[in-house]
Formats: structure tokens, C-alpha cells, sequence
């Protein structure tokens, strides 16, 4: 296999030496433009033309190529695909060569991910359809319809907090789009100190009505545990010392949630000894009362992380049929720190202790998106469990602010020689208003989408147009498109604003215009 890598002037060097990282016998040509991204199918066809190649299997050019490029294939008589976006991957391309189908529309580099994805979701399927012969094994259940222990992938309980005051609309939605990121169980949040068995029951009736999962409710009222449980709840959370007695006549055909706790007494051990000691305790109680259904919760206690690991780890050492319910969300909302790395972490952590289930929340800004980090990191872990691998190239990541590889070029400073080199140290503010009119930015969360909303001049409180998109470039490319500026700096600045919004928009930082992004 003989491959010719078309390329740009620029990226000549780093595609070369990531070539060399592959056993395939590959030539690097850079054609007659400097930005490899400015190559076109038919510039591509013209140029090689020129050369009359006969001696390659195949041409790789650079995956930012827009359009089809099997017109190179015509006019060459040789298979064209495109290749990866970043010279980086292309050792990775090159070795799969013969395991991949290559496209002239798609980039190399997504197939191969798309390719991984898939394999990674296979492997998870394939437990889930042995779900029935998986059941038969101890300390694995029925939550409803949902198959929850050891041998299948941990389960995310998503808990809408505090839904006993959120009207119907609200808890929907957000039942709604907890399902939609991939939550297993809705969980209806009570609120603390206060009985309100009819909201209870009704709050499991509107979810059940908009989403196909096991709802549960999150209260310790044995009122509104009754009621959510005569609504269709199929998990309770939680039996403790205090109400284990008085929950257990209608709490026989659920699932109950076990925690170390007497709260009508305020009592909480907090050695893991002593917290282990008490919850066997209750659920043996529990067990003789005739809830037959019974997971775990050592709690999470954010103070003491280690020590609350040590009680989970040593519970399901002496008791291994028995699932356990790992808070994780304790941490993450009381810890300054990105959701992302946590969650991760903390949903490893509860891997190795033999976790069944997470607890995800949402309750602060911070804490935004952990449903779906906890969805990706429980496939994470299940995969690598399976695999006896560490949470690495799975096929399924949480890499968002950083990267696998370094895929920047670099900056080559021969280029100064024959420029002229101006430094920039300080911001240059616009002189004039654009006479088009100026533009207020937006990031609409419940949507998904940018907004541009644009004011004239002599109207500064009417808007006269709304522009909707999904990324910073299609917006920019609409307002040029309906001449919507005419200064260069104003379009310079609208660019990076929009730029900044969809940022925001895909890590969940707040946006503020004019305002610096990251301190």
C-alpha cells in the first residue's frame, strides 16, 4: 500500500512527521497553497493532474476539504478519500486503512470515532439483551423495567430538587430533558421538614405521563412515600431507622433505598464501621418486614469522601448481592470545581466499590450537565470494567476544555524574515458606531441556540431582527448575508462575541457580552 498525502505549504512538515509514526508507505505533497483547509476538490483534480501519478493506491487529502472529492478520483484514476482534520490522527487512519470504509464526504477521523462509538455501544447492548439470564444472578433486580446490579452498567437516578414547588410545566420539562441526556430513574425531590402527600402522588402521575422510566420519590415522610408509592413509584428513597416500620406494608412490591440513618433521632454514624453495622441492621429489619427489594446507600458524606468510600467498599465485601446507591452529587455541588472531572472520577470511585446506581442533581449553575456526565461516565466505567482496562479509549470520553493530542501547528517563526511583525499590546476601540446598527447576544439554554437580536440606530429598545442559530457561523454568515453591518471592526467584534456565546453554550459557562469568558 503506497499513499500520497496531499496537503498545504504550511502543514508539510507536521504531516510528514506523523506519517512516519505509521508502518504504511505514505508521500507527503503540499500543493501551491499555504492553508491546507483552502484546498478544493477541483484545485485538488488540477494539480494532480498535472503530475500524472501512477504509482499510488491511494490519495488521502486533508479532512477540512469542503465538499465531495471523488471528482480527484475521475481525474486521476486513483481511489480519493478524504483524511483526518489534524495531522495528529493520521497515524491512527493510516494503520485502520484496512478495517475502515473511507468516504469522500466524510473526514477519516469521524469515521474511525463514529466506528468506536458504535463498538462501545454493541458491547453495552449486548449485556442489556442478556438482561433475563443476568437477573437469575443474586443481588441483581427489577426497578420497574429497569435491570439494575453489578452485571449491568450503572444506572443514573436524575432527582428533580425541590419539585414539590415547581408547577407541572416545569417538572415535565425537566423530566423531559434528564431523559432525553440518558437518565435511567426521574426522582421527585420533596422538601425537607414538610409533608404534602397529594403534591407527591401527583408529581409521579405528570412524569409518568411524559417519560417511559421508573420514577422515585426522595422524601423520608412515610405519608409521602405512601402516596408516590400508590401513584406507580417504583423506588423509595430512603427506609432508615426512623420510618422503616411504618413505610414497610406499602413499600413490598418497590425498591427501597437503605440509608445508615435514624433522622427522627438525628443520629448518623460517621465511622464507616459503625455505618456499616447500622444499615445491616436495617435492612435485615427491613427484609423481616417484607420489603424485599433493597439497595444500599452508605452516604456520600462530602467532609469525609474517604471514609464514605471505606463504608461502601467494606459493606459490599461482606454483603455483594445487596445494590448499592452511590450519592455522588453530594460532592459535586458542594465542591468548587468543574462538574465534568468530578463526576468522572467520583463515578470510578464508585466502580471499584461496586456501585449500582448514582444520584445525579442539577441544583446549582455549576452542577449544570452532570446528568449527562454521569450518563457517559457509568458507560465509561462499565466498559473499562469489562474490559480490564483503565477509562481510556473507549470509544466514549468526557474531554471537553482539553485534548488526546496536540493539534496545533506550529508556529514556524521563519516566517518573520520576510514580514513585517507588529506586536499588539492593548484593545483598539471603535471610533463610530456601525450605521447598520448593533446587535444584543443571547445563549437561549432551553433551546440550544445563539441569538442576535438586532437594533437600529434611531431605534435602540425595538428590535428589528431575531437571528437563531447553532453555531457563531451560521449567525455570522445570515447577518452578511443580509448586510447586516458595514464595519469591519463591528464585524470583527460580532465574531468574537458569537464565538464566545457558543462557547458558553457547549461548556456551560454563563455568557455576558463584553465580558471575558474564563478569569
Amino acid at each position: 500500500m503506497r499513499v500520497l498525502l496531499v496537503t498545504g505549504q504550511l502543514a508539510k512538515d507536521m504531516v510528514e512527521q506523523q506519517a512516519k509514526e505509521s508502518a504504511v508507505e505514505t508521500v507527503t505533497l503540499p500543493l501551491k497553497i499555504a492553508v491546507a483547509a483552502f484546498l478544493t476538490p477541483n484545485f485538488i483534480s488540477n494539480e494532480l493532474k498535472k503530475l500524472k501519478l501512477t504509482d499510488f493506491n491511494m490519495i488521502l487529502v486533508p479532512g477540512f476539504v469542503r465538499g465531495d472529492v471523488s471528482e480527484i478520483t475521475v481525474s486521476t484514476g486513483i481511489p480519493t478519500f478524504k483524511g483526518p482534520r489534524y495531522a495528529a490522527d493520521l497515524p491512527t487512519v493510516l494503520d485502520s486503512l484496512c478495517d475502515i470504509q473511507l468516504s469522500t464526504t466524510i473526514p477519516a477521523c469521524d469515521l474511525i470515532r463514529e466506528k468506536l462509538v458504535a463498538k462501545a455501544f454493541q458491547e453495552i447492548q449486548k449485556t442489556e439483551s442478556e438482561r433475563d439470564k443476568l437477573l437469575l444472578k443474586p443481588g441483581n433486580m427489577l426497578i420497574g423495567n429497569l435491570a439494575v446490579g453489578k452485571d449491568f452498567p450503572i444506572r443514573v437516578l436524575a432527582e428533580i430538587v425541590d419539585a414539590a414547588v415547581m408547577d407541572k410545566e416545569t417538572i415535565q420539562n425537566i423530566a423531559k430533558q434528564f431523559v432525553e441526556v440518558g437518565a435511567d430513574i426521574i426522582d421527585i425531590g420533596m422538601i425537607a421538614g414538610e409533608s404534602n402527600p397529594e403534591k407527591a402522588g401527583q408529581m409521579i402521575h405528570w412524569v409518568k405521563e411524559v417519560v417511559d422510566v421508573p420514577v422515585s420519590i426522595d422524601t423520608l415522610d412515610s405519608a409521602e412515600i405512601k402516596a408516590a408509592v400508590n401513584a406507580g413509584a417504583e423506588l423509595v428513597l430512603s427506609g432508615d431507622a426512623g420510618n422503616i416500620d411504618e413505610i414497610a406494608s406499602y413499600s413490598k412490591n418497590v425498591a427501597v433505598v437503605i440509608i445508615p440513618t435514624n433522622q427522627q433521632q438525628g443520629y448518623f454514624p460517621k465511622k464507616a464501621t459503625d455505618r456499616v453495622k447500622f444499615i445491616e441492621e436495617i435492612i435485615i429489619k427491613a427484609k423481616k418486614l417484607g420489603i424485599t427489594k433493597c439497595l444500599a446507600d452508605l452516604i456520600v458524606e462530602p467532609l469525609d469522601i474517604l471514609e464514605s468510600f471505606i463504608a461502601f467498599k467494606d459493606f459490599s465485601a461482606r454483603n455483594p448481592h445487596i445494590p448499592l446507591f452511590v450519592g455522588i452529587s453530594n460532592v459535586t455541588e458542594l465542591f468548587d470545581a468543574d462538574s465534568i472531572g468530578l463526576n468522572a472520577l467520583l463515578t470510578r470511585l464508585s466502580s471499584e466499590v461496586g456501585g449500582s446506581m448514582l444520584l445525579a442533581t442539577e441544583k446549582s449553575p455549576k452542577a449544570k450537565g452532570t446528568v449527562r456526565e454521569e450518563v457517559t461516565a457509568a458507560k465509561m466505567m462499565f466498559l473499562a470494567k469489562k474490559r480490564f482496562s483503565a477509562p481510556k479509549d473507549l470509544g466514549l470520553d468526557l474531554l471537553v476544555l482539553k485534548d488526546k493530542k496536540n493539534y496545533e501547528e506550529q508556529y514556524n517563526k521563519s516566517l518573520e524574515k520576510t514580514s513585517k511583525v507588529i506586536a499588539v499590546n492593548k484593545t483598539v476601540e471603535p471610533t463610530l458606531l456601525d450605521s447598520a446598527g448593533q446587535f444584543k447576544i443571547y445563549v437561549d439554554r432551553k433551546t440550544e441556540t445563539l441569538v442576535s437580536v438586532h437594533y437600529l440606530p434611531n431605534e435602540p429598545t425595538k428590535p428589528v431582527h431575531v437571528i437563531k442559530g447553532k453555531t457563531a457561523d451560521d449567525i455570522c454568515a445570515k447577518i452578511t448575508e443580509l448586510a447586516l453591518l458595514t464595519q469591519l471592526d463591528h464585524a470583527a467584534y460580532l465574531g468574537r462575541e458569537l464565538a464566545k456565546a457558543e462557547i458558553a453554550l457547549k461548556t456551560g459557562k454563563a455568557y455576558v457580552q463584553d465580558a471575558d469568558l474564563f478569569k
